[in-house]
This record gives C-alpha cells, structure tokens and sequence, in this order.
C-alpha cells in the first residue's frame, strides 16, 4: 500500500475556508498534507486518522522567515507547516467545532481585516493584469490581429482559456467575499 500520494485541488484566494475543510477531512481520513506546490498540487502522507484542525493565514510578511510570528502561533499550539504566496498553513489537534481555542483570529473585525488584505494585496493585481494583458491580447487574437493562422490560433486560444479562468477566479471571489462579510457582519 503506498504511503504518499499528491492531489490537485484548485482554491481561489477567498476559498481558504474550503481550503481548510479539505486539509481536515484529508487529515481525518489518515492522511496529512506534507507539502504544497503551485498551482495546487497537495502531498499527503499516511498517518492515523485524528481530528486536526487546519487554519490558513494571511500576512504581507512571509511566515517562513518571521521567526516571531511563527513563535506566536507556537505558542498557541499551532504548528507552522508552509508558507507560499503570502498563505501560511497551520495545523492543531483537537477540532475546531469542540474547541473554541482552535481558531487563529479571536474576532470578526480580524477575519474582515484579512479580507481586506488579501484582496489588496492579490486580487487588484490580477484584475491589473487581467484589464492590462489578457482582455486586449484576447480582443487581438478574436480580431485576427496576429496575422499568421497557426499563431493567432494558438494565441485565440491560449487567451481565451486565460480569459475564462480570470472571470471563473473573480466571480467565484466576489461571490466569496460577499458571503464571508454577510456571515461576519
């Protein structure tokens, strides 16, 4: 029987909550993530199942080299697994719904001020590089502005994909940060 495996699952930037369930039920059914890779690549390995509690963070500092936010959560009980893309992943015995002591941020104001970080901090930039490179390369490539047929094909497609997963990735996050500020507020 093998003892690792990897999955890919794909969460956007307000998905952490998700994120977090799939961590937990992995954990749960004896697996525990080792590892993570862009774009979403997870590395389990077998373990006995218990009830751990996963959170994700979000800093504009990387939580791998900040020895003292690290020692704040250890300090808490909570072990740093990784950090990538301004995400830092930690895990915790016990589960969330038994104990109020497993969560990371002790009120609402903190989970809208994360929000609100990564929103400025991820999702603007996308939507800069979204208005700036995918729609106009997209509108030449449906114009046939490239003017080869295997290049403007190629480019019609290649940016009509990035055109499709942009718009996937913003309405789920706005659907998403609607949902996590009316369940806040």
């Amino acid at each position: 029987m093998k003892n690792t495996k990897t999955l890919f699952r794909f969460f956007t930037l307000f998905e952490y909550e998700e994120e977090e369930a799939f961590l937990e039920t992995q954990h749960k059914n004896g697996w525990k993530v080792t590892g993570y890779k862009l774009p979403g690549f997870y590395k389990f390995e077998k373990c006995e199942p218990e009830e751990v509690t996963y959170r994700i963070d979000f800093t504009n500092e990387n939580g791998a080299n900040n020895s003292d936010y690290r020692q704040m959560f250890a300090d808490n009980g909570w072990e740093f697994l990784w950090s990538v893309n301004g995400f830092s992943i930690f895990r915790k015995e016990g589960t969330s719904a038994s104990e109020n002591n497993n969560e990371i941020f002790t009120d609402n104001e903190s989970k809208l001020q994360m929000l609100q970080k990564i929103h400025q901090r991820k999702l603007l930039p996308l939507i800069t590089i979204f208005l700036c490179a995918v729609v106009p390369n997209f509108l030449r490539a449906i114009n046939g502005d490239f003017h080869n047929s295997d290049i403007n094909l190629f480019f019609s497609i290649f940016f009509s994909v990035m055109f499709v997963f942009y718009t996937y990735v913003f309405v789920r996050s706005i659907v998403k940060i609607k949902e996590l500020k009316k369940k806040l507020m």
